[in-house]
């Protein structure tokens, strides 16, 4: 039996190619920035060509020191990714 971690998550990130499966998400805490979300979506997958973030609202999330907000959030590649359980 899969437990459900999910509950108090306010972040939850989605493949843009299929945008009902949930891949991951996670309870955001001050001080977390773009480049610091990017740098953990690099660690629990792994991509084979570039992929930027974008917001639910539609905007593209830069990789930068710019605070990180809560929402739902795709991934958008051109190639293929490998979601790496641990």
């Amino acid at each position: 039996m899969a437990l459900d971690r999910s509950a108090g998550r306010n972040v939850h990130i989605y493949d843009a190619k299929d945008p009902d499966v949930v891949l991951g998400g996670l309870t955001l805490t001050n001080g977390v920035t773009n480049a610091n979300f990017y740098s953990m979506v690099d660690i629990f997958l792994w991509f084979t060509q570039d992929y930027f973030l974008r917001h639910g609202d539609g905007t593209e999330v830069q990789r930068d020191e710019q605070a990180f907000r809560p929402g739902n959030y795709c991934i958008v590649t051109n190639g293929r990714f490998l979601h790496v359980h641990t």
